[in-house]
């Protein structure tokens, strides 16, 4: 039995992140490196999901909220991005004895990739007027229940082709793997 894990882009490749200080992401940091290690201890496979707010935006992008990616563009070109892995998803899933795909690792927070918890906001408009209007505009941005656009969308895609993949946080996927055996590879 292989077992799969799928990913969220910058689980793998924190350079797809906004720049931002590095130590607000400390926590993150330290769950994404449980994560790594417990996934490559247990000789879980990882599926790397592609990043839309890098692949739209670049590296040079702005943080955003998930609002200003609630646009047909958008959605559009996250399904475009989606179409190949919900392809190899649905060929791990045709052979459940010899694959188990755990789970799709979100991450918290962000207005793409988060499940649980996104980040909401009145964020949008020219930045070089008033401060005091642009501080008011920074300070609707919070964190709430629900999940980001793209994992949204992935959401959707899955249950309208029937299969049942669980979208989970990264503690949650480490907890998950705990309860995994390690496989044992085979000399040939």
């Amino acid at each position: 039995m292989k077992y799969l894990l799928i990913i969220s882009h910058c689980i793998l490749n924190t350079a797809s992140k906004v720049a931002m200080d590095e130590q607000e992401l400390k926590k993150e940091y330290e769950e994404r490196d449980r994560l790594i290690r417990s996934a490559m201890e247990k000789d879980v496979q990882l599926l790397q999901l592609p990043c839309p707010e890098f692949i739209i935006y670049g590296s040079r992008r702005w943080g955003h909220v998930k609002e200003q990616f609630m646009h047909p563009h958008y959605y559009e070109e996250c399904r475009k991005m989606l179409y190949p892995i919900l392809r190899q998803i649905e060929e791990y899933l045709r052979y459940p004895e010899e694959y188990q795909v755990i789970g799709i690792v979100s991450v918290e927070g962000s207005p793409s990739c988060g499940y649980h918890m996104t980040c909401s906001g009145k964020w949008g408009g020219e930045l070089s007027g008033d401060v005091s209007s642009i501080e008011a505009m920074k300070n609707t941005c919070k964190a709430v229940s629900g999940p980001g656009v793209f994992m949204e969308i992935l959401e959707k895609e899955l249950e309208s082709r029937a299969m049942a993949v669980s979208i989970i946080s990264m503690d949650e996927a480490v907890k998950k793997l705990s309860g995994i055996k390690r496989n044992e590879r085979r000399e040939d």
